[in-house]
This record gives C-alpha cells, structure tokens and sequence, in this order.
C-alpha cells in the first residue's frame, strides 16, 4: 500500500473518531506539507469520504452519527465542560434557552438542586430530563423534528421562541472560526440558533475543542455575538488567542 493511501485512511480513521480534522494538527501528525494534506483532502472529497471545510474536513453529512451516537463520543470532555457551566455559569433563577445538542445535554443534567429558574429548549430529551428537577421550570418549544439531531425547528418553533425573553442562551457548537463565526450544517438549525440567539442577553457557546477552528456552510452570528466560549483543555495556546484576541472570554473545563 502506498505512504498516500496509508496517509489517506488514517485521516479516515480521525475523521469517525473525531467527527472533524484540522490540516494543520494533520500536517504535523504525519509529517506532510500542508499542500500534501491539502491534496488528501481534496482527493478524499471526490471519493465521497469527506467533506473539506474552512481549516479541515469533516464527515460528509449522510455519514453524520445521529445523536445517541454523538453522545458517547468525548464523554469525558464532555461531562466536565457540561459541569462547568451547570455550576458556574448558570444563574440559579434566571430564564435560560437550551439549545439541542449532546454537550448542552449533559449541562441540564448537570444542572444544581438549587436552579429555580425557567429553561426553555428545543431538545425533548432535554425536557424528559430536567421533568425530574425538583425546581427547575420547563418549556418545550414546539415545531417540525430534526430526527438525527433531536432538535426542534422550523417556522412555529421560530415564532415560538419569538415570544420569550432570557437572560442567557447556552448554544451548542457545530462548528466555530474566530474569523468565520458560529456555522452549523442545516439552514434549519441556523435559523433556530439565530432566533435564540436574539430573544437571549447573552450567549455561550459550549463545546468540545474538535469543533474550534472549524466552520460549517450555515452562518449563525459572527464571534463577537458570543460573551463566553467554554470548552476543554485540548485548546492549544495558539487556538486559545484566536478568540480571547476577539474578546471572549474562553473557560477551560
């Protein structure tokens, strides 16, 4: 087997363990130029195994793991973000939007006994789970189901969440440039996020450092949108100036 096909399927490998790879964590890993990786990529894309994004690649869409899967990927990084901002970062009586995805789960999970507050969510697992907190008020938006994300949108959902007012939004991170911004994979889930993002006072974006430096087709908000960046430890100094340089505030779980 060729050194390029060798190359080629260990960035495949990356690829489903990590659902994103970044060309220059790539060049250095395997000793290549950048323009060597470049060409992988570009050759992979034509394959149909990947699909090159700003400062990488990730799965291509019809390969996306649905959400049950998504969530035993990472899960020790994930638990100790989710606990950070449970515990730290949400106030114990305010009115806070829960965005869908798997680390924003784990934070209504991680949520304190003392949250007397209102979420309100576009996730139903979120709204099964927090059904059990002693004190915790719970709206659920309603609206069309994105079945692979769990996620609740379209034109009712967006109306719906038109109707509130809250002290914060926790947004779960597809994909985030410090030059690009918040992007995601659907226009669905760009108009749900945006629509939070307008009703909240602030937002924070929460995620696990494979989403960094990486964008999607869908643009959310641009970074100074976002007050708060929480995420793990994996963050590299060099990464970690890339948004602190933009005012946010980075917390490292």
């Amino acid at each position: 087997m060729s050194s390029v096909n060798s190359r080629q399927r260990e960035i495949e490998k990356l690829l489903h363990s990590q659902g994103t790879v970044h060309i220059h964590d790539l060049s250095a890993l395997f000793h290549a130029s950048l323009d060597t990786i470049r060409r992988d990529l570009r050759q992979m894309e034509d394959a149909g195994s990947l699909r090159r994004i700003h400062g990488g690649a990730t799965l291509p869409s019809t390969a996306r793991e649905g959400f049950h899967d998504r969530a035993q990927d990472l899960k020790p990084e994930r638990s100790e973000i989710a606990r950070k901002v449970a515990h730290d970062l949400v106030p114990d009586h305010g009115v806070v939007f829960f965005d869908s995805g798997t680390t924003i789960y784990e934070v209504a999970r991680n949520l304190k006994p003392t949250f007397s507050g209102t979420v309100i969510t576009v996730n139903p697992l979120i709204a099964v789970e927090l059904a059990n907190h002693p004190n915790a008020n719970i709206i659920m938006i309603g609206g069309m189901v994105l079945k692979r994300d769990l996620a609740i949108c379209g034109p009712t959902a967006i109306d719906e969440i038109r109707n509130y007012n809250a002290d914060l939004v926790l947004l779960g991170t597809c994909a985030l440039h410090p030059e690009l911004g918040l992007t995601t994979s659907t226009a669905e889930e760009r108009a749900t996020k945006a629509a939070m993002l307008a009703q909240s006072a602030e937002a924070i974006a929460v995620t696990t450092a494979d989403k960094l430096e990486t964008s999607l087709p869908f643009r959310v908000c641009d970074l100074d949108a976002i007050s708060h960046l929480v995420t793990g430890r994996k963050l590299s100094s060099g990464y970690l100036n890339n948004y602190t340089e933009r005012g946010i505030n980075v917390i490292l779980a």
